[in-house]
């Protein structure tokens, strides 16, 4: 069962942002699947053999994770492509609805935010350097070139943050918009909003129980200044 939006925000000192969703779409420029797909090719140039589980997967985090386990030799070559394509993308990417003013709010009320996020962190700093949001975000963690076990839903990128921000997880809460953000906060320690950012996602997820459900960023920004 969810918990009142404004009992989460009220006690909030600090705030973690995932950044694919809550932030921005970070595929916007150049869609996941194609992303995807270029992972793979590279991986065919050099002679890896892909998994068939890999060759069906759209998602490019876990393209990259899977050719991790059959090449770990190539993975400082398939981050550097993967990160290039998520730069090339986030060019033509627009901030999601809400999330400035709720960037505002944070900012107002002295809340250090934090984006968090298996995307790579330049090109989270490009994004909000491009749109002006720098300046609203206290610390940007993403991937970073840690092994693919340490990316969410393992809680390591989350524990980053809080460390950078000088945070703990019971007066933290972690927006996401994927399972992998709720499993990651549920390990942290955090308090856990789920954005539905598509129509049936509230139902699904449910399941997973989350401390609060939104379906804009600007219900966020809403219930700080409630």
């Amino acid at each position: 069962m969810t918990i009142d939006l404004g009992e989460i925000m009220r006690p909030a000192r600090w705030i973690l942002l995932d950044f694919d969703g809550p932030v921005c779409s970070a595929f916007a420029g150049y869609p996941a699947p194609e992303v995807a797909g270029t992972l793979r090719e590279q991986a065919h140039a050099t002679g890896v053999v892909v998994p068939d589980a890999v060759m069906r997967e759209n998602d490019p985090m876990r393209v990259l994770s899977g050719l991790y386990q059959v090449a770990p030799q190539w993975h400082a070559d398939f981050e550097a492509a993967l990160t290039q394509a998520e730069i090339a993308s986030v060019a033509a990417a627009s901030p999601t609805p809400g999330v400035t003013p709720m960037l505002g709010v944070c900012r107002e009320r002295g809340l250090p935010v934090a984006i968090v996020s298996n995307n790579s962190p330049e090109a989270i700093r490009a994004f909000v350097a491009a749109h002006h949001l720098d300046v609203l975000v206290d610390a940007v963690i993403g991937r970073d070139k840690v092994s693919p076990e340490l990316m969410k839903p393992n809680p390591y990128l989350l524990r980053q943050a809080l460390a950078e921000l000088g945070g703990t997880p019971d007066e933290s809460v972690m927006v996401g918009d994927s399972t992998t953000d709720i499993e990651a906060a549920r390990a942290a320690g955090t308090m856990a909003v789920g954005y539905a950012n598509r129509p049936g996602k509230a139902e699904r997820w449910r399941e997973l129980k989350p401390d609060a459900i939104i379906g804009h960023m600007g219900e966020l920004a809403a219930a700080l200044r409630a």
